[in-house]
């Protein structure tokens, strides 16, 4: 993990302050002051900036101007624990022949380092344009190239990528079901997906604006089929285990079928249903 993520220092903390002081040209003592506090700075900063976590345009205009959440992600990623479950997921895309990433809410970058050392194609998405710029800037100086896109104004490209990760982005998101359907979309039939989202209130980070698991009950009406025995692989001792899916083609009718099963019928007369269901409509992912 070390030789990816911090390969001068072989310390992720100290590989971070380095490089924050690189980018904005400004002492070590300096960039430690400022990581000192990030997060109580950040949680601070959102409660004055937006008054009302339902107000989803300020949250928007918040993430794209804080100065204080990228050194609040620094100071989170430097727990090098977080990032073993990113090791896992690489090894687990490179297996299944993925090749094009697509890293969606990026933050500072780090995931994709870690695919970008497998071989991976990376595209950085994210609302916060400073975060943003780090991320390609940590990519590039080591000799990454990647595409970013600016989930304010754009979507990533349809069909294009068959691993893509999503985590800690959902809980931050007000619509997260409507974001899943854009980060299908955007993936080929049997690309994976590897999501975390940690739903619920947390006074800490009142960021987190959905409270409720508005996701996982409904992932394939969105399009996404469960891997459970791929997520054996991650150890029980991993905290920020992940989920992991895969996506395949699901027509409007299909999204209704599993819609009403997972959330009316899965019991009873949903199981007879179900087997009509497949009778007359084949799929691989079919409702059982």
């Amino acid at each position: 993990m070390t030789t990816v993520l911090a390969p001068r220092t072989g310390n992720l903390g100290e590989e971070l302050t380095l490089e924050l002081s690189e980018y904005f040209g400004t002492s070590l003592d300096d960039i430690r002051t400022r990581l000192a506090g990030a997060t109580e700075s950040f949680t601070e900063e959102w409660k004055a900036c937006v008054p009302d976590g339902r107000d989803e345009r300020a949250g928007t205009r918040f993430y794209n101007e804080s100065k204080t959440e990228l050194f609040d992600l620094a100071q989170w990623h430097a727990q090098d624990a977080i990032h073993y479950r990113v090791l896992m997921c690489a090894d687990i895309a490179y297996e299944r022949g993925c090749r094009d990433y697509l890293d969606y809410g990026s933050g500072i970058g780090s995931d994709a380092l870690v695919f970008a050392s497998v071989g991976c194609r990376i595209t950085l998405a994210d609302v916060s344009e400073p975060l943003l710029a780090f991320a390609k800037w940590r990519c590039e100086r080591r000799g990454f190239e990647v595409q970013t896109v600016d989930l304010k104004t754009g979507r990533p490209p349809s069909r294009q990528f068959d691993a893509v990760v999503c985590f800690d982005v959902l809980e931050h998101i007000h619509r997260p079901l409507r974001t899943l359907r854009e980060i299908q979309q955007s993936m080929r039939p049997g690309g994976t997906l590897f999501m975390h989202a940690p739903f619920g209130a947390d006074p800490d980070r009142p960021m987190h604006v959905v409270h409720e698991d508005v996701v996982t009950p409904r992932m394939r009406t969105v399009g996404f089929h469960r891997r459970q025995e791929l997520e054996t692989r991650f150890p029980q001792w991993l905290f920020w285990h992940p989920l992991v899916y895969q996506s395949f083609d699901v027509t409007a009718l299909d999204r209704i079928g599993y819609r009403v099963y997972d959330e009316w019928l899965k019991k009873g007369t949903g199981a007879w249903l179900a087997r009509a269901y497949r009778r007359l409509r084949p799929n691989r992912y079919a409702i059982e």
